[in-house]
């Protein structure tokens, strides 16, 4: 039997190993290699682990499927998001110009209502200088009657001292005659 350990030359490059049965140390690796492979084969090794890779394919396969229906539900999700927003914009715009139509219709209303309450106190305010100018007049009429009265009274008056004499000289010729 030959020897298995190898030696190096001066330059220490390796020299040819030795062999057993005309094989070196690498085919004898090989044919264990191969030796062993079979053993796996022969026991159904190779089966088994074919089956284990189907079964992890399935279940990759069913996680692709599930994140692909996952995908298409977040997708509709989205969709129905944006259709909601796209309908909260047009309902917000809505609410929107109904506010700005009902503020336009409030403004104008108080301007109507401010015209209205203008002209009644205008109104009351013409009544009321009317009212007092007819009570100044009544005022001024009661006055000049008063002092009508009084002039007529003292005009009688002043006649009457005037006539009383004269009253007096024709009653004393009444009695003469």
């Amino acid at each position: 039997m030959a020897g298995t350990t190898s030696e190096t030359g001066a330059d220490g490059a390796a020299l040819p190993a030795d062999t057993l049965l005309g094989l070196d140390s690498y085919a004898w690796v090989g044919l264990a290699f191969l030796s062993f492979v079979l053993v796996l084969w022969r026991l159904g090794a190779f089966r088994m682990l074919m089956g284990a890779l189907d079964a992890q394919a399935a279940r990759v396969r069913a996680e692709l499927a599930e994140a692909a229906a996952l995908r298409a539900e977040a997708e509709a999700m989205k969709a129905r998001a944006a259709a909601e927003a796209a309908e909260a914009a047009r309902q917000a715009e809505a609410v929107l110009a109904n506010a700005e139509a009902e503020a336009r219709r409030i403004v104008d209303q108080a301007a109507v209502d401010a015209e209205a309450a203008i002209a009644r106190r205008t109104r009351l305010a013409a009544d009321r200088i009317a009212a007092e100018a007819r009570g100044a007049e009544a005022e001024l009429r009661a006055h000049a009657a008063e002092l009508t009265v009084k002039a007529a009274e003292a005009l009688l008056a002043a006649r009457t001292k005037d006539l009383a004499g004269l009253t007096d000289s024709a009653i004393a010729e009444l009695d003469r005659r």
